[in-house]
Protein backbone atom coordinates (compact mmCIF):
# COMPACT_ATOMS: atom_id res chain seq x y z
CA UNK A 1 0.00 0.00 0.00
CA UNK A 2 1.37 3.40 -0.87
CA UNK A 3 2.57 5.46 2.06
CA UNK A 4 -0.23 8.07 1.83
CA UNK A 5 -2.90 5.36 1.57
CA UNK A 6 -1.53 3.75 4.75
CA UNK A 7 -1.61 7.14 6.47
CA UNK A 8 -5.24 7.68 5.43
CA UNK A 9 -6.19 4.13 6.46
CA UNK A 10 -4.81 4.51 10.00
CA UNK A 11 -6.25 8.00 10.48
CA UNK A 12 -9.70 6.88 9.33
CA UNK A 13 -9.61 3.92 11.72
CA UNK A 14 -9.27 6.35 14.64
CA UNK A 15 -12.59 8.06 13.83
CA UNK A 16 -13.97 5.04 15.66
CA UNK A 17 -12.27 2.56 17.94
CA UNK A 18 -9.85 0.42 15.93
CA UNK A 19 -9.96 -3.28 16.76
CA UNK A 20 -6.37 -3.20 18.05
CA UNK A 21 -7.17 -0.49 20.63
CA UNK A 22 -8.30 -2.70 23.50
CA UNK A 23 -8.17 0.02 26.15
CA UNK A 24 -6.10 -2.16 28.53
CA UNK A 25 -2.40 -2.84 28.90
CA UNK A 26 -1.40 -6.44 28.24
CA UNK A 27 -0.19 -8.70 31.08
CA UNK A 28 3.20 -9.06 29.37
CA UNK A 29 3.85 -5.33 29.75
CA UNK A 30 2.55 -5.30 33.33
CA UNK A 31 4.87 -8.18 34.23
CA UNK A 32 7.83 -6.38 32.67
CA UNK A 33 7.07 -3.21 34.64
CA UNK A 34 6.88 -5.20 37.91
CA UNK A 35 10.24 -6.86 37.22
CA UNK A 36 12.26 -3.82 36.09
CA UNK A 37 13.02 -0.46 37.72
CA UNK A 38 11.58 2.62 36.02
CA UNK A 39 13.60 4.36 33.34
CA UNK A 40 12.91 5.94 29.95
CA UNK A 41 10.42 4.22 27.64
CA UNK A 42 9.46 4.68 24.02
CA UNK A 43 6.16 3.27 22.74
CA UNK A 44 6.22 3.00 18.94
CA UNK A 45 2.77 2.85 17.41
CA UNK A 46 1.42 4.09 20.75
CA UNK A 47 -2.15 4.54 19.52
CA UNK A 48 -4.33 6.40 22.02
CA UNK A 49 -1.73 6.14 24.79
CA UNK A 50 -3.13 3.41 27.04
CA UNK A 51 0.29 1.83 27.56
CA UNK A 52 1.97 5.21 27.92
CA UNK A 53 -0.28 5.97 30.89
CA UNK A 54 0.40 2.53 32.39
CA UNK A 55 4.16 3.07 32.15
CA UNK A 56 3.86 6.66 33.41
CA UNK A 57 1.93 5.46 36.47
CA UNK A 58 4.68 2.89 37.10
CA UNK A 59 7.20 5.74 37.31
CA UNK A 60 8.61 5.66 33.79
CA UNK A 61 9.44 8.71 31.67
CA UNK A 62 7.57 8.07 28.43
CA UNK A 63 7.60 9.10 24.81
CA UNK A 64 5.04 7.82 22.32
CA UNK A 65 5.09 7.86 18.53
CA UNK A 66 2.21 7.18 16.18
CA UNK A 67 1.51 7.54 12.49
CA UNK A 68 -2.15 8.51 12.94
CA UNK A 69 -2.78 12.12 13.96
CA UNK A 70 -6.10 11.28 15.61
CA UNK A 71 -4.34 8.68 17.77
CA UNK A 72 -1.64 11.21 18.70
CA UNK A 73 -4.25 13.76 19.76
CA UNK A 74 -6.07 11.16 21.86
CA UNK A 75 -2.80 10.00 23.46
CA UNK A 76 -1.79 13.57 24.30
CA UNK A 77 -5.16 14.20 25.94
CA UNK A 78 -4.96 10.93 27.89
CA UNK A 79 -1.42 11.70 29.09
CA UNK A 80 -2.35 15.25 30.06
CA UNK A 81 -5.21 13.97 32.21
CA UNK A 82 -3.01 11.28 33.80
CA UNK A 83 -0.26 13.80 34.58
CA UNK A 84 -2.79 16.22 36.09
CA UNK A 85 -4.04 13.50 38.45
CA UNK A 86 -0.57 12.48 39.61
CA UNK A 87 2.94 13.78 39.98
CA UNK A 88 4.06 11.88 36.92
CA UNK A 89 7.26 12.51 35.02
CA UNK A 90 7.09 14.57 31.83
CA UNK A 91 5.65 12.73 28.84
CA UNK A 92 5.22 13.50 25.18
CA UNK A 93 3.68 12.04 22.05
CA UNK A 94 5.11 12.61 18.58
CA UNK A 95 3.32 12.29 15.27
CA UNK A 96 5.59 10.50 12.85
CA UNK A 97 6.74 7.49 10.91
CA UNK A 98 8.88 5.14 13.05
CA UNK A 99 11.06 4.36 10.05
CA UNK A 100 12.00 8.02 9.65
CA UNK A 101 12.43 9.67 13.05
CA UNK A 102 15.90 11.16 12.88
CA UNK A 103 15.14 13.81 15.50
CA UNK A 104 14.03 11.33 18.17
CA UNK A 105 16.86 10.81 20.61
CA UNK A 106 17.37 8.10 23.15
CA UNK A 107 18.61 6.30 24.85
CA UNK A 108 15.59 4.39 26.09
CA UNK A 109 15.65 1.56 28.62
CA UNK A 110 12.54 0.09 27.03
CA UNK A 111 11.14 0.26 23.51
CA UNK A 112 7.61 -1.14 23.34
CA UNK A 113 6.06 -2.20 20.05
CA UNK A 114 2.59 -3.70 20.20
CA UNK A 115 1.46 -4.23 16.63
CA UNK A 116 3.59 -1.63 14.84
CA UNK A 117 6.49 -3.58 13.31
CA UNK A 118 4.26 -6.23 11.74
CA UNK A 119 2.42 -3.59 9.69
CA UNK A 120 5.46 -1.75 8.35
CA UNK A 121 6.11 -2.28 4.63
CA UNK A 122 8.79 -4.90 4.03
CA UNK A 123 11.19 -2.43 2.39
CA UNK A 124 11.05 -0.09 5.43
CA UNK A 125 11.81 -2.68 8.11
CA UNK A 126 15.62 -2.35 7.91
CA UNK A 127 15.26 1.39 8.67
CA UNK A 128 13.10 0.54 11.70
CA UNK A 129 15.77 -1.89 12.98
CA UNK A 130 18.51 0.73 12.53
CA UNK A 131 16.41 3.22 14.51
CA UNK A 132 15.78 0.60 17.19
CA UNK A 133 19.53 0.17 17.71
CA UNK A 134 19.94 3.93 17.93
CA UNK A 135 17.06 4.32 20.40
CA UNK A 136 17.94 1.51 22.81
CA UNK A 137 20.35 2.09 25.68
CA UNK A 138 23.01 -0.58 26.30
CA UNK A 139 21.20 -3.28 28.27
CA UNK A 140 17.85 -1.83 27.15
CA UNK A 141 14.86 -4.03 26.29
CA UNK A 142 12.69 -4.28 23.21
CA UNK A 143 9.24 -5.77 23.86
CA UNK A 144 7.55 -6.78 20.63
CA UNK A 145 4.06 -8.12 20.03
CA UNK A 146 3.39 -9.04 16.43
CA UNK A 147 1.13 -11.16 14.30
CA UNK A 148 3.07 -13.83 12.46
CA UNK A 149 3.06 -14.04 8.68
CA UNK A 150 0.32 -16.28 7.31
CA UNK A 151 2.08 -18.46 4.76
CA UNK A 152 -1.29 -19.01 3.07
CA UNK A 153 -1.60 -15.28 2.25
CA UNK A 154 1.52 -14.22 0.33
CA UNK A 155 2.19 -10.50 0.44
CA UNK A 156 0.22 -10.00 3.64
CA UNK A 157 1.48 -8.31 6.77
CA UNK A 158 3.08 -9.92 9.79
CA UNK A 159 6.36 -10.86 11.37
CA UNK A 160 8.17 -13.25 9.05
CA UNK A 161 10.84 -15.73 10.18
CA UNK A 162 13.45 -13.57 8.43
CA UNK A 163 12.30 -10.56 10.52
CA UNK A 164 12.84 -12.53 13.71
CA UNK A 165 16.30 -13.57 12.50
CA UNK A 166 17.17 -9.98 11.55
CA UNK A 167 16.19 -8.82 15.04
CA UNK A 168 18.22 -11.64 16.61
CA UNK A 169 21.21 -10.53 14.54
CA UNK A 170 21.24 -7.17 16.35
CA UNK A 171 19.66 -7.97 19.75
CA UNK A 172 19.71 -10.92 22.16
CA UNK A 173 16.40 -12.80 22.27
CA UNK A 174 15.53 -13.29 25.96
CA UNK A 175 12.03 -14.73 25.66
CA UNK A 176 9.45 -15.71 23.06
CA UNK A 177 5.88 -16.87 23.61
CA UNK A 178 3.73 -17.82 20.62
CA UNK A 179 -0.05 -17.81 20.87
CA UNK A 180 -3.27 -17.05 19.03
CA UNK A 181 -4.87 -13.64 19.23
CA UNK A 182 -8.57 -13.13 19.98
CA UNK A 183 -9.38 -13.69 16.28
CA UNK A 184 -7.39 -16.92 16.06
CA UNK A 185 -4.39 -15.43 14.23
CA UNK A 186 -0.90 -16.60 15.14
CA UNK A 187 1.05 -14.04 17.15
CA UNK A 188 4.14 -13.81 19.35
CA UNK A 189 5.46 -11.81 22.28
CA UNK A 190 9.22 -11.42 22.08
CA UNK A 191 11.62 -9.83 24.52
CA UNK A 192 15.01 -8.72 23.19
CA UNK A 193 17.88 -7.00 24.94
CA UNK A 194 20.62 -4.81 23.55
CA UNK A 195 24.11 -5.92 24.56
Amino acid sequence: MRRWLRWIFFNVKYFGRPPWDTGVSPPELLAFLREHPPGRALDVGCGTGVNLVTMLQAGWQVVGVDYALRAVWAARKRLSEAARLSEAAPARVIAGDVTNLGALTGPFDLVLDIGCYHGIPWADRPAYRRNLLRWLAPGGYFLLYAHLVDEMKPGGFGLAPEDARALEDILALRHRADSLDRWGRRAAWMTFQKQ
